[in-house]
């Protein structure tokens, strides 16, 4: 009998008991797909023996008569084919095992999630024939932080992402296209707010895989497509739910999603760390290491730098060597820097070092191990640092903190909930404060609505704490309880801290009535600042549900009045974004107002405007509208050019 694949092989003596099996000399190894072996043979040798007549990866399956399975089991059968079995349910069995492994084989290394096959197979036969919806993740700015701080680390921010899919989307298809691409299928409700609450997730998490300096800065400076420096804010989580409608291929639906994107060539390193240290020769050592100090005579600094700089640029070779650097220096500093560096590149074979490490004798080898360890292992790290968190030192034990929510361990909520709630028990005052600031922000990078109780005792009882590292944190995690104490502090005007926090708050997983009742006392807000009308007006951005008539109406009779420019353009933005479109009288009297020069524009803002008008089916003044088709900027006229086609389109009769 043969499989597409392959052939079915015997190993035993004499001839084949079943007709279709083939000897192992009468085929190459690479022909076989799956193998049955003789019960004569002995179960420990056996799988050599399957390695070297058939190749590495053939599953096989015991020919024996009633008997002991467990010896066979143990030495790696994948199945027990009693003799007196039928002969079509021998071969089934075999051809079963062999569809088994060549279905491991179509999964994402990395992630362990079904790849290109099954994905393709799943959206034709659920999507595209059966109704189903497929949502595309893709990570923005993942591109850039992956050059910026090196494959693994990257690694480690999809693995995180394949967690989260896989324990928010359970009962539901999810697959890795590949990258920063993955994919889910499913329908109903309960699939699409799980699909929200997967965004949700991972970009309350992203910020923790920043460095401490990155985060605080929301983002890093990198090279972009054009080979300038620019910044790129905390990685971003963004999906597109597309259904099978009109589509004729899977390649339809990825267009349709808008997820065909060109593949872009990196910043190629000219060296790495371990081709300096082992001189190309392979991977370094830790005696190479001492060699080039003994030979070169750095100071420390200059020692701690060059370490460090393999982990910025993820150079997976010095693993090896910053493990041993690690296990045997005998300074602190330098072993403090060598954890530091295999956190960033964040390989999981330093996992034992690093765990070893968080019981070395240098408070700050501690520290750094300790923060190193939830990108290395992820959930696996949560139980560690559950212990570290009793480290007696205050700098281990924020390190740990932190840990816990970056790692998405399932126990990390109760930990980070009572440490929230922890009393001073006597503990150094800026000890107490600091340690509650490291809660939060594990809390943050955690993401579990249901910590949003410790949070507000916090909030609430004030123990020092920044009131708006508080808030960021309340917002960060949303839900009723979040949304109640929002309303509170608008209504009593203790608003300043929550308003400022606003851009942390995810509006997506509010029910209808509850975006409506957020809108309405944004709405009756009196905000003098500029920059607390324009953290409003983004939040309103961001709501997914139609605008309640007075919203839009309120949002309308703004355009009138806003004077500032910047606070313009993030109006316009917001009114496209929740879809409201201009009344008969509101662009002739911004025009009036752009005309007078009581309200100047920059570009950008004249596009959104453009866009904007793009949405009615009223017309523009006729001579600002041939000054924009004429304008200087391509980008205007452009926008200019589709304005003048949209609505006459819209007009037509």
């Amino acid at each position: 009998m043969k499989r597409s694949s392959g052939a079915f092989a015997w190993i035993g003596d004499g001839e084949p008991p079943l007709k279709g099996l083939l000897c192992t000399e009468d085929c190459s190894p690479g022909d076989i797909a799956a193998a049955l072996v003789s019960g004569g043979l002995d179960p420990d040798s056996v799988s050599a023996a399957v390695m070297v007549s058939c190749g590495s990866g053939v599953p096989w399956a015991v020919y024996q008569p009633e008997g002991e399975p467990d010896p066979w089991v143990d030495a790696g059968a994948s199945a027990i084919v009693t003799e007196g079995t039928p002969h079509a349910a021998a071969m089934a069995t075999l051809e079963g095992i062999s569809r088994l492994s060549e279905s491991a084989t179509t999964r994402n290394p990395l992630s362990g999630l079904p790849g290109n096959a099954p994905i393709a197979s799943r959206l034709r036969s659920h999507v595209l024939e059966g109704g189903f919806l497929a949502a595309y993740f893709d990570i923005s700015g993942f591109k850039p932080f992956n050059d910026y701080y090196g494959f693994s680390r990257g690694d480690a921010v999809l693995r995180s992402l394949a967690s989260i899919l896989t324990e928010n989307l359970s009962g539901h298809f999810v697959g890795h296209i590949g990258g920063d691409d993955f994919v889910a299928v499913g329908r109903g409700d309960d699939f699409l707010d799980s699909v929200r609450r997967v965004v949700r997730i991972f970009n309350g998490r992203a910020g923790g895989f920043y460095s401490g300096r990155d985060h605080a800065a929301g983002g890093i400076e990198a090279l972009d497509r054009t080979g300038e420096f620019r910044f790129f804010p905390v990685m971003d989580l963004t999906v597109s739910v597309v259904d099978g409608e009109g589509c004729g291929s899977v390649d339809d639906l990825a267009c349709r999603a808008g997820l065909e994107k060109k593949r872009l060539k990196g910043e190629i390193v000219p060296d790495t760390v371990a081709g300096f240290l082992g001189g190309g020769a392979g991977p370094p050592g830790y005696d190479d290491f001492r060699r080039w100090i003994e030979a070169d005579h750095p100071d420390t600094v200059q020692i701690k730098a060059l370490l460090e700089t393999a982990g910025i640029l993820g150079d997976t070779g010095m693993t090896g060597c910053l493990t041993e650097i690690l296990e045997r220096d005998r300074d602190y500093r330098i072993r403090k820097s060598a954890a530091r560096a295999l956190g960033s590149i964040a390989g999981r074979d330093s996992a034992d070092t690093l765990h070893g490490a968080m019981k070395d004798g240098n408070v700050h080898v501690r520290t750094a191990s300790t923060l190193a360890l939830p990108f290395v292992m992820g959930k696996e790290a949560g139980p560690l640092l559950k212990d570290a968190v009793n480290d007696p030192s205050t700098w281990v034990r924020r390190a740990a903190l932190r840990g816990l929510g970056i790692s998405g361990w399932p126990g990390a909520a109760e930990i980070l909930a009572r440490e929230l709630k922890r009393p001073n028990d006597g503990r150094y005052w800026l000890n107490h404060r600091q340690e509650l600031a490291a809660a939060l922000e594990g809390a943050s990078f955690l993401g579990d609505p249901r910590l949003s109780g410790a949070v507000l005792h916090v909030l609430r009882n004030n123990p020092g704490v920044k009131k708006s590292a508080v808030w960021k944190t309340l917002l960060t995690l949303g839900g009723a309880r979040c949304l109640e104490e929002m309303n509170r502090a608008f209504r009593s005007g203790d608003h300043h801290e929550c308003i400022e926090n606003l851009s942390s708050f995810d509006p997506g997983g509010l029910s209808q009535d509850e975006s409506g009742e957020l809108e309405s006392l944004l709405a009756s807000l009196e905000l003098r600042r500029r920059g607390d009308r324009i953290q409003v007006l983004r939040l309103l951005a961001r709501i997914r549900y139609e605008p309640e008539g007075g919203t839009a109406d309120w949002l309308l009779d703004m355009t009138a009045s806003t004077d500032d420019a910047a606070e313009f353009e993030t109006l316009l933005e917001t009114l496209q974004a929740r879809k409201i479109p201009p009344r008969s009288y509101d662009l002739a009297r911004v025009v009036d107002r752009l005309s007078g020069e009581k309200l100047k524009l920059g570009r950008r803002a004249v596009v959104s405007m453009l866009r904007w008008a793009s949405m009615g089916r009223y017309p523009v003044s006729r001579t600002y509208l041939d000054e924009l088709l004429r304008h200087d900027s391509r980008e205007v006229r452009t926008a200019a050019a589709r304005a003048v086609i949209s609505l006459a389109r819209k007009n037509r009769k």
